[in-house]
């Protein structure tokens, strides 16, 4: 089974856990349908979600020498240890296109694999026992739950991967749609048009958010972040720019002498009104709950490797999935229940296998 064990806990409320079971499971079929349909033979099949990378590079992921010992929980728990890592930087984009298409910013993502955690995990990564923390360059997902991502990808299913009729209801009356989705489906614009007004001229040097929560020990939740170390200097778009500028940007900065850090931080909290677990739209007021540092990412430079072919198809082997984790950091709420099935369907179709058996078992002694 690929969830091998889960933790009880006083966070999650599912109202309707038999229609969510059977939601997954169409969007984790139209998930299959769509892979089909953007990639006919010969070409080979991309990751259902962030197909189109910047580059993947080597990191050390070291926690925190000094972390607060009511932090010490799950990976972080022995200050100071170091875990080798790898890091993915993707648009999440389900097409590879112009970065900047229709001359509109898109939303970018960073993708960490901390390697050999020595636990038990949610999910084996192909045999090996590795967290992944999922991030994307803003603090909410455009969509709530599990029911709005099926809309979504019914549209996306029928109108060619052009998500724009999900806004309708916004314009027009539309019979079905209550009055909560609306209020969902304006939020959900609301997100997108902030995720265009983001620049983003260089993936290593803007902040990312995990943007749903995750259980840090049995009794609190967290969401985490990973900022650039150094100042954050105001992203602005080349003019003129290529259709892979994030990827050149990236190479050029792997390419020179500058070692990249991010501090990696958790906003935790215990059992409270507000913390809307079950949708992935909602952000915790950075004021009322502010990030804490609690380990350090460092990038070395030069990595010009990272440009050369072989490199390049070892790190598209690699498999992203929140659910590769440890029970302390399970993945909580609605859209994580759901990223569990249509990551592990994307995987079987990349791989052409069953789920679990595909990309990501024969991953396993091929890192980048």
């Amino acid at each position: 089974m690929p969830n091998e064990q889960t933790t009880a806990n006083p966070f999650e409320s599912n109202p309707d856990p038999e229609e969510e079971t059977r939601q997954i499971e169409e969007v984790a079929n139209l998930t299959e349908e769509l892979l089909d349909m953007r990639y006919s033979a010969p070409r080979p099949i991309l990751r259902g979600v962030h197909p189109k990378s910047h580059g993947c590079v080597k990191a050390v992921f070291e926690v925190n020498a000094d972390i607060a010992e009511n932090l010490r929980v799950g990976l972080f728990a022995v200050p100071g240890k170091k875990y080798d890592a790898r890091i993915r930087f993707s648009n999440a984009s389900v097409r590879v296109e112009h970065d900047l298409k229709d001359g509109k910013n898109g939303s970018r993502g960073m993708a960490i694999k901390v390697l050999d955690v020595g636990e038990t995990v949610l999910q084996e990564d192909g045999g090996a026992h590795n967290q992944d923390f999922l991030m994307i360059n803003q603090p909410a997902f455009a969509f709530a739950n599990t029911e709005d991502y099926l809309r979504l990808t019914k549209i996306i299913r029928e109108h060619n991967d052009d998500p724009s009729i999900f806004f309708a209801p916004l314009k027009v009356t539309i019979p079905g749609i209550t009055d909560e989705q609306k209020r969902r489906i304006l939020n959900s614009f609301k997100i997108v048009q902030q995720i265009q007004s983001m620049p983003v001229a260089n993936p290593l040097e803007v902040r990312y958010f995990s943007a749903a929560p995750f259980l840090f020990g049995p009794d609190r939740v967290m969401k985490f972040s990973a900022t650039p170390s150094l100042s954050q200097e105001p992203q602005t778009v080349p003019e003129n720019p290529g259709e892979n500028y994030l990827s050149e940007a990236l190479e050029k900065t792997m390419s020179g002498t500058e070692d990249i850090r991010f501090d990696f931080q958790v906003q935790v909290r215990g059992k409270e009104d507000g913390l809307n677990i079950e949708d992935a739209s909602t952000v915790w007021d950075e004021t009322e709950v502010p990030f804490v540092d609690v380990a350090r990412i460092t990038i070395r430079a030069p990595q010009k490797e990272i440009t050369t072919p072989n490199y390049i198809e070892r790190c598209e082997r690699l498999v992203f999935t929140p659910w590769h984790s440890l029970a302390e950091h399970q993945p909580l709420g609605s859209i994580n229940r759901l990223r569990r099935a249509v990551y592990l369907a994307s995987d079987a179709k990349r791989g052409g296998g069953r789920p679990g058996r595909g990309a990501s078992a024969k991953r396993k002694d091929h890192r980048p």
